[in-house]
């Protein structure tokens, strides 16, 4: 069943965002607000088009639910969603360490 939610990117730094239900953004898919209807959606989406002075562009993003979890439906929103490393190790292909990030 598709589902349905608002998305855009930061200004700050170009980061996913996505509109919670108190109308905040929140990097973390899992606590965006999630409609049942294209229709749910249309009024956040243009309360999103006058937040452009925090976020940048923003759009309806089709998911569903899996177990519980907001999953995004195309390949590229779960690579927005969760990182291209993620969507990688999913596939079955294996981190090469020259490319891995260092943290700290």
């Amino acid at each position: 069943m598709t589902l349905w939610t608002v998305t855009a990117n930061h200004l700050s730094d170009g980061s996913v965002a996505y509109l919670r239900a108190d109308r905040a953004w929140t990097q973390d898919l899992q606590h965006a607000w999630v409609g049942a209807t294209e229709a749910d959606a249309a009024p956040l989406l243009a309360w999103a088009r006058g937040q452009e002075h925090l976020i940048c562009d923003p759009y309806l993003l089709e998911v569903s639910r899996d177990a519980g979890r907001v999953v995004p439906l195309s390949a590229r929103e779960r690579i927005r969603a969760e990182g291209p490393e993620a969507t990688l190790a999913r596939l079955g292909y294996e981190r090469r360490p020259e490319l891995q990030r260092k943290v700290g």
